[in-house]
């Protein structure tokens, strides 16, 4: 099995992985160099010996699988 990160929005694949594992770190990779909204347009796909595609996460989804938090929860809360 492989899994392949794909930009929903131009179609084109961002990387074709070997585990599950190796996907989700690059996927850390991106979100530690450029911020959480780089998983935006973003999908994170297993493909299956018989030629089908499984969705594994899509977008804000894919933050917990990195143990980071969506976009909109990133910012630290203040106190009043």
């Amino acid at each position: 099995m492989a899994y392949e990160l794909l930009d929903l929005e131009t179609g084109n694949a961002q990387g074709v992985y070997g585990s599950l594992l190796e996907a989700l770190q690059a996927v850390r990779e991106a979100v530690d160099r450029l911020g959480p909204s780089t998983v935006k347009d973003l999908v994170l796909y297993e493909s299956l010996p018989n030629d089908e595609i499984r969705p594994i996460a899509q977008e804000e989804e894919l933050l917990p699988l990195i143990g980071s938090q969506p976009t909109s929860q990133a910012e630290p809360k203040t106190r009043r």
